[in-house]
């Protein structure tokens, strides 16, 4: 604000707002809207936002993308016998190894519960079978603390040339549920 005296200009008021700390929780709002506060990866909602853009992106200029479903293998079990402590430790590190076993182009989110998802651009069917069997054997291969073994099971597919989002997702829901009544610890490509 000016500061005028006899018509002349004698200088100016001038106030400052810190804002620090509101930008600050802003960043915190915006971070927990998108990643899973357990694991650290990418949540649901943030992961829908990334298949929508990829599969928009793949469809305008025909290109590969493929979309992995994987969950951990009994996993009701392992927080019933060692307890939910336990179960968000495997959590993580089944997060940590699948990370170590993706590529800086590929994306990862906890869908829900011990269910993740990963999605592939610029990848076939082929070669998210190999980034899947990757993940499945370094996870069995794996000995967990306080659990041992360890397994998961996945469901795959490459989006088809007028596939919808919701449709490529039950393909790949369908064969992950094909993956567990073949007697899980196995990777299954959508029909």
């Amino acid at each position: 604000m000016p500061l005028i005296e006899q018509g002349k200009s004698q200088g100016a008021v001038i106030t400052f707002s810190d804002i620090t700390e509101r930008l600050k929780t802003e960043q915190e709002l915006q971070h927990k809207a998108s990643f899973d506060g357990l694991t650290g990866i990418y949540n649901r909602l943030k992961f829908e936002e990334l298949l929508e853009h990829a599969l928009s992106e793949a469809k305008r200029y025909k290109r590969p993308v493929s979309l992995a479903m994987f969950d951990i293998d009994h996993f009701k079990l392992i927080n019933d016998a060692h307890g939910h402590l336990v179960g968000d430790a495997v959590l993580k590190e089944v997060t940590a190894l699948t990370q170590l076993c993706l590529r800086e182009v590929d994306s990862l989110a906890r869908w829900g519960g011990e269910e993740f998802m990963i999605l592939a651009p610029e990848t076939t069917l082929d070669g998210v079978t190999k980034i899947a069997e990757k993940i499945r054997n370094t996870i069995a291969c794996y000995k967990f603390s306080g659990v041992g073994q360890v397994t998961v099971s996945f469901g795959i597919a490459q989006i088809e040339n007028s596939e919808t989002e919701d449709a490529l997702l039950k393909r790949v829901d369908d064969a992950l549920y094909i993956a567990k009544q073949l007697g899980r610890n196995r990777v299954e490509q959508a029909k």
